[in-house]
C-alpha cells in the first residue's frame, strides 16, 4: 500500500482566520510553572481585594457571583481549520487517507481484546460511531472515552452533560473537562455554573487532551490493517483532528466577554480576574506536555492570550513589560513561523518517504519546528 505524495500550497499559510496563527516557541516546564504561579498569585490578590467590596454573592477565584448577563457565543463551523495536529498538515492538498473497512480492524480489536483504547482508535480510523458507541457502554469511566464522548458531533446537549461530568470524575486532576463544561454552560446562558468550573479549573496543571496517546494508538491500527511504517506514521500523525482547539478558542471568547460584561457592571476586579483566567488558558495549551504538543494547539493557546491582551489597555503594565509589548511579542512569534514554514515549503516535494518518516518522528519526538528545521538543514542553501 502506498500513500500519495503530499504536496504543500504556501498561500495557504495565513489560513484566512488570522486568529489562530500565531507563533509558538518551546517553553520549558518551568517557565509554565512560573507564569502559573503568578496567575495564581494575580488571582489570590483579586480575591483578597474582593473581600473589601459588598459581601453580596459568592466569590470564585477573584470572580464575584452571581455573574453579570452576557451573551455565549457559539463554536464557529470554521473550526476545521484546526482539524490537523500540524501547521504544515493544515496546508496539504489531497493525500488524505481513507477510512479504514471493518475487516481491517477486525484483527487490530481482536489482539487488543477490543479494549478502550483500540476501540477509539478504531472509531477514529475507520470513522464507524458504533465503535464509539460500544466504547460508551464498556468504559465509561475512561478518560478518553469521555473526551471522545463530550466532542461527539451528533451529542444532544443532555449526553454532552452526562459526559462532561463523567469527564470531570474521571480525570480529576485535568483542568480541560472544567474547560469544556464551562463553555457548555456559556452556550446555554448559565454565567455562574461556568464560573464555578473556571473556578474549578484555574490552577490544575495536569491539563491533557490525548493527542500523542490517539496518535499512537491509531498508528497501531494502520499498521495492523498493513499500512507499512512510514504510511502508518504519517496517517496517524497528520489524520487525528483536534475538536477541543475550536472549543478552547470558543471558550477564550467567552472569558473575555464574561470580563466585559464585569467590568460593564462595574466591578473591574473581576473583570481583571477573568481576564487572567483567560492568559492562564492560553498559558496551558501554549506550553502543555513538552516538545510533543502540535503547533496548532500552541497556535491556539497563543491566539487565546492575544484576546485577553486586546481587551486590556496596553500602555498599562503585565509582568515586567508593558500589554502593548506583550501583544508586540505575540505578533513576533506569528511572522516568524510564517517564515519558517514558507522556508520549509520549497522542499517538500523533495522529499523521499524515508525522508517523510524522519520527519514525522522528529515532529512526534522533538515538536514541528524541530522537524521544519532538520529539513531546511538537509536541503536549503548550504
Amino acid at each position: 500500500m502506498s500513500m500519495t505524495r503530499v504536496q504543500l500550497a504556501v498561500t495557504g499559510l495565513l489560513l484566512g482566520g488570522a486568529a489562530i496563527i500565531v507563533m509558538s516557541q518551546h517553553r520549558s516546564q518551568t517557565a509554565l510553572r512560573d507564569q502559573n504561579e503568578l496567575l495564581r498569585q494575580k488571582l489570590a490578590q483579586l480575591g483578597s481585594e474582593n473581600e473589601s467590596l459588598s459581601d453580596r454573592g459568592t466569590r470564585i477565584p477573584g470572580l464575584r457571583l452571581p455573574a453579570p448577563p452576557m451573551q455565549g457565543i457559539a463554536t464557529s463551523d470554521s473550526a476545521a481549520e484546526l482539524s490537523a495536529t500540524n501547521l504544515i498538515a493544515c496546508l496539504v492538498h489531497g493525500g488524505e487517507v481513507p477510512p479504514l473497512t471493518a475487516a481491517q480492524i477486525k484483527r487490530y480489536l481482536e489482539e487488543n481484546h477490543r479494549s478502550a483504547a483500540s476501540l477509539l482508535s478504531a472509531y477514529r480510523t475507520s470513522k464507524d460511531p458504533a465503535l464509539l458507541q460500544e466504547a460508551m457502554e464498556k468504559y465509561p469511566g475512561d478518560p478518553q472515552v469521555a473526551f471522545e464522548a463530550v466532542l461527539k458531533k451528533d451529542a444532544s446537549p443532555p449526553e454532552r452533560r452526562e459526559w462532561l461530568e463523567a469527564f470531570k470524575k474521571a480525570a480529576p486532576e485535568n483542568p480541560l473537562p472544567a474547560y469544556l463544561s464551562a463553555l457548555e454552560h456559556f452556550k446555554s446562558g448559565q454565567t455562574d455554573q461556568a464560573v464555578h468550573d473556571l473556578g474549578a479549573a484555574t490552577g490544575r496543571q495536569g491539563f491533557a487532551d490525548y493527542t500523542v496517546e490517539r496518535i499512537q494508538t491509531d498508528e497501531e491500527a494502520y499498521r495492523a490493517a498493513g499500512y507499512s511504517a512510514a504510511e502508518a506514521k504519517m496517517a496517524a500523525t497528520w489524520g487525528v483532528t483536534l475538536p477541543q482547539l475550536a472549543e478552547m478558542n470558543t471558550l477564550g471568547k467567552n472569558m473575555v466577554e464574561l470580563a466585559a460584561s464585569y467590568r460593564q457592571a462595574g466591578d473591574q476586579t473581576s473583570a481583571q480576574a477573568a481576564l487572567q483566567m483567560v492568559i492562564g488558558l492560553g498559558q496551558q495549551l501554549d506550553a502543555t506536555s513538552g516538545t510533543c504538543v502540535p503547533l496548532v494547539t500552541r497556535m491556539v493557546g497563543m491566539a487565546v492570550e492575544r484576546t485577553a491582551f486586546d481587551a486590556m489597555d496596553p500602555s498599562s503594565a503585565y509582568g515586567d513589560a508593558t500589554v502593548q509589548q506583550q501583544l508586540d511579542q505575540l505578533a513576533q512569534r506569528k511572522h516568524s513561523i510564517q517564515d519558517l514554514v514558507k522556508q520549509s515549503a520549497p522542499f517538500q516535494q523533495q522529499m523521499t518517504a524515508e525522508d517523510w518518516l524522519n520527519y514525522n518522528e522528529r515532529t512526534v519526538s522533538f515538536g514541528e519546528e524541530n522537524a521544519i528545521g532538520w529539513l531546511l538543514n538537509k536541503y536549503g542553501p548550504k
